[in-house]
């Protein structure tokens, strides 16, 4: 396959090294160019004539130029690879199936020799650990790059199932080798071979997933179940049949293997993480995942890494990434062509949030903003505290000093439009407790420019994500943590302030790290679910007289709060439920729900 343009380039520049070094009869030069060529490329003709070349002149010590010694270099790996071929082919094929593993979207063993290689001399256990060794990083299934890059090794298995026909590994690995690069029909005739030959754990396993790659998923659920009847003590097959079952829309029976799994062996990784994602898949409730990080926090994986957590959170509001702006000047900024000059004037019915505001006055300076109607409250603090707006009449203007450019350049390197789960935000943060809290402060109301991969969110999202992590950057604060470095209370109580001063997205973001505090430290839990419902039930409050744009994504934030209480938790729903299904009669533009419904849901909770 070969390289793109530039990589092609590169070999050729360091491949014009290595003939000077050669023809001055430096080796080790001409060696460590060679390397350097076959790291950009590695099945380039030129790299291969020359090596052949530098073996003639070196002679038996040639394997000498390239060491294989810490740190390793992956050119150097392929170079020793292929000089060592015609002496030790299996170990030379061992070691690129290494360098496969390590970069698997590049050729490294689609040569020659490796095409002609005799399977009949290759111990097959030794061809199926070099399929073990390459499968899994090929991903499954394969991309097509990826698939292209390797098809050497598809037809590695065909020869090699063929000249080994009793090898039942060899047949299995071949089955999962080829399931992952297409060859989906050949993968299920070599795992039914396998199971036929040595009907073990990993046979079955491995012919059960090449049945589902082929779409015969309830056949590779009979296989599967069949493991782990006869295995019933691998409760990683029974976390695998529950995700199969659950696939096919039989969620009952998967959580009941799971629960009984799980009472049978109630430490298995597996299982849990299997069963709490199965819960939340079931009902999105966040308390399974809540649940699933307090047993992580206590019960860190033993064998490999999960990722139940990551999959519940992607793409879900405040569980993987911010809640969206909705505020109409916002929507306006999303329907102007990118290459416009300026908005010109902006008229809005209402008074919405400082901070999106802010982002049409960075967009197009000089905008005239018109704002129909009164403020309401939003222009007054909930409680007294941190001043970060300003307003004179509607307009608010930034009340704290701008950052210092080495702050824009740090949050720049941390902040992410996405995010893989919330304590895998908290973590990300980690270096922003360095900053000033002053800096942090004012990178609510003074997000730099995005970098260049970021420049074409929608409006609104770099800003969001900002303020989400410099308040999850506040929670790291050292300089808060000065008298009581354990201790969070300093950092959460300056949190609360933000959530309770002018309502802003700020408001938003200061919730969402006192939340990730209460998933990250269960101590404080009591503490942040009150200050997030409360905070909750003041704007379902202001709605009963005007817009409040940040209402649903508070009410997100509350379905992720640990511990909440059950009747907040209702009120949530109700509110997401309003929106998502207002009434025939509403008016296009979005308005408050009607009042006497909101005032019932508000005497309940107070009742309550």
């Amino acid at each position: 396959m070969p390289g793109t343009d530039s990589a092609v380039e590169e070999a050729h520049g360091e491949l014009s090294l290595a003939r000077v070094a050669l023809a001055e009869d430096d080796l080790h030069h001409a060696a460590s160019h060679l390397a350097g060529a076959l790291a950009f490329t590695p099945g380039l003709p030129e790299a291969h004539e020359l090596l052949a070349r530098l073996a003639g002149r070196a002679g038996a010590s040639v394997l000498d130029l390239f060491a294989i010694e810490e740190p390793i270099f992956i050119g150097t790996v392929a170079a020793h690879a292929h000089l060592l071929a015609p002496a030790d082919p299996a170990r030379a094929l061992s070691m690129l199936a290494q360098a496969t593993a390590a970069e698997p979207g590049k050729p490294w063993a689609d040569v020659s020799w490796v095409r002609a290689l005799d399977v009949t001399t290759v111990d097959p256990q030794t061809i199926a650990q070099i399929f073990t060794t390459v499968m899994r990083p090929l991903g499954d299934p394969a991309p097509d790059p990826v698939r292209a890059a390797n098809d050497v090794y598809l037809d590695l298995a065909r020869r090699a199932v063929a000249a080994h026909p009793g090898a039942a590994m060899l047949q299995a690995t071949a089955a999962g080798l080829g399931r992952r690069l297409g060859a989906t029909g050949e993968a299920v005739s070599w795992g039914e071979a396998a199971v036929r030959l040595e009907p073990s754990k990993l046979t079955m396993v491995w012919y059960a997933y090449a049945l589902k790659a082929d779409g015969q998923a309830d056949a590779g659920i009979a296989v599967l179940r069949d493991a782990y009847r006869r295995y019933p003590t691998e409760l990683d097959l029974c976390a695998d049949l529950a995700n199969w079952l659950a696939e096919t829309g039989d969620f009952d029976q998967a959580q009941r293997l799971l629960e009984e799994a799980a009472a049978h062996n109630p430490a298995d990784d597996c299982v849990v993480h299997t069963l709490h994602r199965l819960r939340f898949d079931r009902d999105g409730d966040a308390r399974h995942l809540i649940e699933l990080a307090d047993y992580t926090r206590d019960h860190p994986p033993a064998g490999h890494e999960h990722y139940e957590l990551e999959h519940c959170s992607q793409g879900r509001p405040w569980l993987g990434l911010p809640a969206g702006p909705t505020e109409a000047c916002i929507n306006v900024l999303a329907q102007i062509p990118a290459d416009a000059q300026g908005l010109g004037r902006l008229e809005l019915s209402g008074l919405e949030v400082p901070s999106a505001l802010a982002v049409v006055r960075r967009r197009f300076p000089g905008t005239e903003i018109a704002i129909a109607g009164e403020p309401g409250n939003l222009t007054e603090p909930l409680r007294p505290g941190r001043v970060l707006w300003s307003y004179q009449e509607m307009i608010a203007t930034p009340a704290v000093q701008p950052p210092r450019p080495e702050t824009g350049d740090l949050i720049r390197q941390v902040v992410s439009p996405l995010w893989a789960h919330p304590i895998a935000a908290y973590d990300q943060a980690l270096p922003l407790g360095q900053l000033p809290i002053d800096d942090l402060l004012a990178l609510l109301v003074y997000a730099p420019a995005p970098p260049p991969p970021l420049t074409d969110l929608p409006p609104g999202w770099w800003e969001r994500g900002v303020q989400v992590f410099a308040c999850l950057g506040v929670l790291h604060s050292a300089e808060l943590g000065r008298r009581h470095p354990t201790d969070t209370a300093a950092h959460r109580a300056l949190l609360t302030e933000l959530a309770f001063g002018l309502e802003d997205w700020i408001t938003e973001a200061a919730l969402y790290a006192l939340v990730v505090a209460a998933w990250v430290e269960p101590g404080c839990r009591e503490e942040v679910r009150e200050t997030v419902a409360t905070r909750f039930l003041d704007a379902v409050q202001s709605s009963q007289h005007r817009v409040v744009t940040i209402l649903d994504s508070l009410a997100l934030l509350v379905l992720i709060t640990p511990d909440m209480v059950p009747a907040v938790t209702s009120l949530a729903n109700e509110v997401l439920s309003a929106q998502a299904n207002p009434p025939r009669d509403a008016a296009p533009d979005p308005e408050p729900a009607p009042a006497p419904r909101k005032r019932s849901w508000l005497g309940r909770l107070r009742r309550g």
